[in-house]
């Protein structure tokens, strides 16, 4: 390949990410003012782990909103500084404060995912906005997040706020957040669709319907993940609700890190659930590479009367373009935009490190804690390498199968969650446990649910409503796009409800098996005590029945 070829090649690349960043400037706008005051209260929550040379400020911020009603929690999360007694302080004096404590960080949980899930049972208000407890909030800020709730469809919405910095690294690699998120998300299609690949959000500040976090699972969904900036807005897009991005530039301000070896620290410990996915991260380098990087090294070696020297020049300022308007338009320090091809090399070199640790399942440390990778995500490293290894192509997609999926038996202990979703039919329906009398509980995805139909019929001639009877069909995944139909296919086939679930919160609760139903009998706690899957058998139907009679003298 000659020169001429990688300056063409270096020239397209630098095209895509800065045309895709001008036209999302049109859709990334900052927040309107409310003319009229806005009528949703706000629950303000903010997870603090050893933060008290933050959470003063960050409160104090919060309280100086205005024309809105509010509360705000402050979950301390087993902090071994000040935090509980500066947060003490500040609600002694104002009643809109509240300190809670964090319960004990259960297996398998983020802290900061679980301390957001606690949280948000403890909230009050209809409109949750979860802040680190690093960010501080202008006082327009939440009357104006509130009134773009009511005036839009969204159920949750982030914006990315203006970072300041301070330390080298910060100035290099902390502007990069916007030139990624611009430069290579259609923020159009997110807009226009439900799929969940236009995820994005900004894990400083979100805000979020509590119906709609209740219904899709929240941040249950993404306990082990360190990144609910990506995986949070994934979440509500595989429930089937929308989500949007707004600038947050002048709604908030944050100080992410302090020092160089945070800001690496910090930008590694969860870049192998963003660009250095194992599938994301070859594909990404060699955008990035090529398209910010090597079109300045090709200027630097051409001969200027070269038409390789007029490529790698236009490719160099559409790599600068961006950099320079992102830092007018975010307040951010000009210089860094010059050193934008050293920012990326820099960048990747974090993601690449990260990918590595992860090879060699080293833990993650953020907070004092230590995150294990999980077996499966060693797993994906490991098949990465090997493809990468062996030659194959870099933009194709990797196929990974998962290991089987074991059988629950009552000896799990499973308990089945609090449920609120809607049917085909558009009824919404709730159920919280206890109930008054057992429940039989039908789950199945699309290719099971054909087996549903002869397993009501049995329960509903041997018990005649003695028992509470469900049918939850897994449907997460499903595009936005295609929900209607689905919903239509089950009305057609369906006479009966049918509980609709989007997320798939469920079945991954109760570890349910694929193409097959899964029956389970849930006692009035709404604990596991028996399971039988796959068609309506008689030895199957036998199991079931005896488990549920064993409950039914207990029912009052």
């Amino acid at each position: 390949m000659n020169i001429e070829t990688l300056a063409l090649i270096s020239f397209i690349l630098a095209a895509i990410p800065c045309g895709l960043f001008l036209l999302n400037l049109f859709v990334y706008r900052p927040l309107a003012n409310p003319k009229l005051p806005v009528k949703q209260s706000l629950s303000v929550l903010i997870p603090a782990r050893n933060e008290e040379q933050n959470i003063h400020a960050t409160l104090t911020a919060v309280l100086a909103n205005r024309d809105c009603d509010f509360e705000a929690i402050v979950l301390d999360d087993h902090s071994t500084d000040a935090t509980t007694q500066i947060v003490a302080e500040i609600a002694e004096k104002d009643s809109r404060v509240r300190l809670e404590s964090a319960p004990p960080l259960p297996d398998g949980w983020c802290g900061k995912q679980h301390a957001c899930h606690v949280l948000a049972k403890r909230a009050r208000h209809p409109l949750l906005v979860f802040i680190d407890a690093d960010v501080r909030l202008s006082p327009d800020a939440l009357a104006r997040m509130a009134h773009f709730m009511e005036h839009s469809e969204v159920a949750l919405a982030s914006g990315v706020p203006r970072q300041e910095l301070g330390t080298f690294l910060e100035r290099l690699l902390i502007p990069l957040i916007h030139f990624v998120l611009l430069g290579f998300l259609p923020m159009h299609a997110m807009r226009w669709t439900r799929w969940a690949a236009f995820s994005a959000g900004c894990g400083q500040l979100f805000i979020a319907r509590r119906d709609a976090y209740a219904q899709c699972g929240g941040h249950s969904m993404l306990r082990d993940s360190l990144h609910d900036g990506v995986k949070l807005p994934r979440v509500f897009r595989k429930a089937g609700f929308r989500t949007d991005l707004f600038d947050a530039t002048d709604l908030a301000t944050c100080r992410m890190y302090q020092t160089n070896g945070e800001t690496w620290c910090g930008l590694g410990k969860n870049a192998t659930e963003g660009l250095a996915a194992p599938a994301t991260i070859l594909p990404m380098s060699v955008l990035l590479l090529c398209g910010q990087t090597l079109p300045f090294v090709i200027l630097f070696f051409a001969d200027p009367n070269s038409v390789a020297f007029n490529y790698s020049a236009g490719a160099c300022l559409m790599a600068w373009l961006p950099r320079l308007l992102a830092a007018r338009l975010f307040k951010q320090p000009w210089w860094n935009a010059l050193a934008h091809p050293l920012g990326i090399v820099l960048l990747l070199g974090i993601q690449w490190q990260a990918l590595w640790r992860k090879f060699l399942n080293q833990p993650m440390k953020w907070k004092g804690r230590n995150y294990m990778h999980s077996k499966n995500q060693k797993k994906l490293s490991v098949t990465c390498w090997v493809i990468a290894l062996a030659g194959m192509s870099l933009f194709s997609p990797i196929s990974v199968h998962a290991a089987p999926e074991k059988k629950p038996t009552a000896s799990t202990n499973l308990v089945c969650p609090n449920l609120a979703l809607q049917d085909q039919f558009g009824t919404n329906h709730t159920v919280h446990f206890p109930t008054t009398q057992p429940t039989i509980l039908l789950v199945a995805d699309r290719e099971g649910s054909a087996q549903i139909e002869p397993w009501v019929k049995a329960v509903k001639k041997n018990y005649d409503g003695r028992v509470s009877l469900i049918g939850v069909a897994n449907v997460g995944g499903a595009p936005g796009l295609l929900q209607n139909m689905i919903r239509n296919k089950f009305r057609t086939k369906l006479p009966y409800s049918i509980l609709l679930d989007w997320s798939g919160a469920l079945p991954k609760t109760l570890h349910c098996t694929k193409d097959v139903v899964n029956v389970f009998v849930l006692d009035i706690s709404g604990r596991v005590i028996a399971v039988e899957k796959g068609e309506c058998l008689p030895d199957s139907v036998q199991k079931i029945f005896n488990a549920t009679d064993t409950l039914l003298p207990k029912v009052k």
